[in-house]
């Protein structure tokens, strides 16, 4: 079977989209997949005239009255972009077109079947994420044309969750049979097995609770949240610990004595991805009080390390939290007392919360891992494949 993979970007680069982009590709591969990459696409630069016309009046002289715009979502720019893809796939001969995002493929012209694996549609980060808050009418026209443009393209069309599934048969009047959903893997070595699980739970604190926080959004993800239950934590139950990565409070946040701020953590660099391994393996639970997610591949890593996942029933979530298998789902904000007694009650009876970190690994295990996500995707793609 031949992929040619289409991104925007270098997928090959570790960096991009959280290492998802690159970690498709390498199991891809690993499961013996001839794979053509596709990638470093160039835009329209920002000197065309017409969109330094059309950005000095949305976001100049009206100061983004009628909201935002961005010239990046304009059909020429993206028909320039559809186009580059074009040249350089008539030199394949054969192949499915896969991407994981719709971007690359939304006017482009093949007769090759193209298949898209994405975590979400523009019509559910609309007024979701902050930077797709406030847009123009034009720019939110613009984005909803690309994406149904998009979809109306693909052969098949693959979520990371039923949020993000639901949307493109809902808000784009896709038909629900080529409609898929398969989770995304951890981005971070995983071969663990569950002696070895076990054995890093024998090796944890028995005495204090610690948290990881993972996410480089700190409004976002939920940082000040995850403060508060280790705050409640440490006046009402146990000593706990709070380890923050990816991010750092504002400046005018004080940050206590039981909270330790890293900062991002490359994993491009072994001496990166072994710090963050040692972090999985050291603490207890997985906390991310997030406000906004499409599907966190932080929640598989969690798991693939045998750690639950405390966050928020948000976007996507749910596709990949089952309540009491493998973490749990709060409103964070308004029950931090709740939260908080609910990881306290593990640490009354150890044994149960090395239970429960062996059903969350079960989860990683059966469901949330490249090996399998991978198979169930190039089953699909074998279909398009006779089909052609």
């Amino acid at each position: 079977m031949k992929v040619i993979y289409v991104t925007t970007y270098n997928s090959c680069d570790v960096g991009k989209w959280s290492g998802t982009s690159y970690y498709i590709g390498k199991a891809l591969m690993g499961a013996g997949i001839e794979v053509h990459f596709i990638g470093d696409l160039k835009s329209l630069p920002d000197r065309y005239l017409k969109f330094r016309v059309i950005n000095l009046i949305y976001n100049r002289l009206l100061k983004g009255k009628f909201g935002k715009y961005q010239s990046f979502y304009e059909p020429k720019n993206l028909k320039f972009i559809a186009n580059q893809v074009k040249r350089r796939i008539k030199k394949i001969e054969g192949g499915i077109i896969f991407s994981p995002g719709t971007i690359p493929v939304a006017y482009l012209n093949t007769d090759k079947p193209i298949v898209v694996w994405t975590d979400a549609t523009f019509a559910v980060m609309e007024n979701y994420y902050e930077e797709f808050k406030g847009l123009s009418r034009r720019t939110i026209k613009n984005c909803n044309l690309y994406e149904k443009n998009a979809l109306k393209r693909s052969s098949l069309a693959v979520y990371s969750s039923e949020w993000a599934a639901d949307s493109s048969i809902k808000d784009y009047n896709i038909d629900p049979s080529k409609i898929k959903v398969i989770p995304f893997g951890p981005n971070v070595g995983a071969n663990r097995t569950i002696d070895d699980i076990k054995k890093i739970n024998s090796q944890k604190s028995k005495n204090v609770c610690k948290l990881l926080f993972i996410g480089q959004n700190w409004e976002r993800k939920g940082g000040e949240a995850s403060v508060n239950v280790a705050k409640y934590l440490n006046e009402n139950y146990i000593k706990t610990e709070l380890t923050i990565v990816g991010c750092a409070p504002p400046e005018t946040f004080i940050i206590p004595d039981y909270v330790h701020v890293l900062g991002f953590i490359s994993k491009s660099n072994k001496e990166g991805e072994n710090l963050i391994h040692r972090l999985y393996s050291e603490n207890h639970f997985f906390i991310l009080p997030t406000i906004a997610e499409c599907t966190p591949i932080v929640f598989s890593e969690a798991n693939s390390f045998g750690l639950p996942v405390i966050t928020t029933n948000t976007g996507g979530t749910s596709s990949i939290i089952k309540s009491d298998v493998n973490g749990r789902m709060f409103n964070i904000a308004s029950e931090i007392r709740v939260c908080a007694s609910y990881i306290a009650g593990f640490f009354a009876n150890y044994d149960d919360y090395e239970k429960y970190s062996l059903t969350a690994f079960n989860e990683y295990s059966t469901r949330l891992n490249w090996e399998i996500s991978i198979k169930k995707f190039i089953a699909y793609l074998q279909f398009f494949e006779k089909a052609n």
